[in-house]
């Protein structure tokens, strides 16, 4: 995952990486490859097309990654507060 971005420019910090999965392995998602650009950002119109050919997936992904979000808040503001 991305992850590894943060650990090379962290070098010699002490670093957590804390990861939520937002989706289990029963939920069909999006094929979404094509519209990550090789520096990992979206490609607006190629993620468009790919969330339309798949409407329902598209919207489980949606809801799935804002529930990890929530989790992520959680988790974070436990940590630090």
């Amino acid at each position: 995952m991305e992850s590894y971005v943060a650990l090379e420019v962290l070098q010699g910090i002490s670093v957590t990486i804390v990861r939520v999965v937002s989706d289990d392995f029963e939920q069909d998602l999006p094929d979404i490859a094509s519209a990550i650009a090789s520096d990992g950002s979206l490609k607006t119109f190629p993620l468009m097309v790919k969330m339309a050919q798949n409407p329902l997936a598209a919207l489980k992904l949606i809801r799935s990654s804002l529930q990890g979000l929530k989790v992520l808040e959680q988790v974070t503001s436990e940590l630090f507060s």
